[in-house]
């Protein structure tokens, strides 16, 4: 939150989430990996709610834990800033599109022509367009991942062993123990320097 400037109240929080949370999810194409950026720029950019760092923790979260990335984002964002009740309004907020969205589909679904070749155009683009925006994210991100020589080796050491074909369950499996170990060496160094 900037300097001077007044704190939300509960009520006003609540409100804050579900209407984010449903404009994110009614307007952002390409599911919850693309709502990350919007995430990032809406709660840590203009609103100052959270920290970059939590994006990221919000990230690793959802990206392990079972169900739908957008529903877990939603969860984390909201039980950070408003606990059990900013997680229930911000699950809510980002269903209701989605719902809405598919009830209109399921209406409308004899009538629908998928093999339409502007509608397919389009969603090439906005792919196009939703790849460059997690990427300039990723990138802001960066800076709050990468402390030292450490971070970039186990970086590149994971994106090689990706391209040789490594199953993405696997890497992280394996990075659990290599970063607890990281953790508890650098616990005992500091101990040393004392």
């Amino acid at each position: 939150m900037e300097q001077g400037q007044k704190p939300l109240s509960s009520f006003h929080l609540l409100v804050l989430l579900f209407t984010s949370f449903f404009k994110i999810a009614l307007f952002v194409v390409g599911g919850g990996l693309a709502m990350i950026p919007v995430i990032e720029q809406l709660f840590v950019r203009e609103k100052k709610l959270l920290k970059g760092r939590d994006i990221l923790d919000m990230c690793a979260i959802t990206q392990t834990m079972p169900g739908m990335t957008a529903v877990n984002a939603a969860i984390f964002v909201g039980h950070k800033l408003a606990g059990f009740k900013g997680a229930f309004v911000s699950v809510i907020g980002v269903i209701t599109p989605s719902i809405g969205i598919i009830m209109l589909i399921a209406a409308l679904f004899e009538n629908l022509n998928i093999e339409n070749q502007h509608i397919l155009n389009m969603f090439s683009c906005v792919r196009a367009c939703v790849v460059a925006i997690f990427l300039g994210t990723a990138y802001r991100l960066s800076k709050d991942v990468f402390k030292g020589l450490f971070d970039y080796i186990v970086v590149l050491a994971f994106l090689i062993l990706l391209a040789l074909g490594f199953s993405q369950i696997a890497l992280i499996l394996i990075s659990v123990p290599i970063g607890w170990s990281y953790v508890l060496f650098k616990r005992r160094i500091a101990k040393e320097n004392k």
